[in-house]
């Protein structure tokens, strides 16, 4: 089973969940209005959570997987920078679309607390399977 998760090609299924991100946060519409998708007041901000988790713990994946992991820490904090820097510029664009999606700074800060804590799940459990 390693060996068949050590054949995906680099950095596939990060690039996966960033179209995926990309896709639910700019389409004008995603999710059918029949879908209850909001069960609670800032249901929202935990998905922006869930989304940003688990990107950058996709990215710990594909990391971890190649085995060479020599400058560790550098390349997780700026996985961690990079996941919230989109996430802050996909707010902005979200404004200036005028499709009726609006910018959110709480959004923002879902987004950012997703990305640490899914470096930090990452890097504890991610790391441990690929030793």
């Amino acid at each position: 089973m390693l060996r068949l998760i050590r054949n995906i090609p680099p950095y596939l299924p990060t690039a996966l969940v960033i179209i995926a991100i990309l896709y639910i946060s700019l389409a004008p519409d995603p999710m059918p209005d029949e879908i209850p998708l909001l069960l609670f007041p800032g249901a929202d901000k935990v998905i922006h959570f869930i989304m940003y988790g688990g990107l950058t713990g996709t990215f710990c994946f594909d990391y971890y997987r190649r085995g060479n992991c020599s400058k560790e820490g550098i390349a997780l904090v700026v996985a961690a920078l990079i996941a919230t820097a989109m996430g802050g510029a996909i707010e902005l664009i979200q404004d200036y679309m005028g499709i009726g999606r609006h910018s959110d700074y709480l959004d923002f800060i879902a987004n950012a607390a997703g990305a640490i804590v899914g470096i930090l799940a990452g890097r504890y459990w991610v790391k441990s399977y690929f030793k």
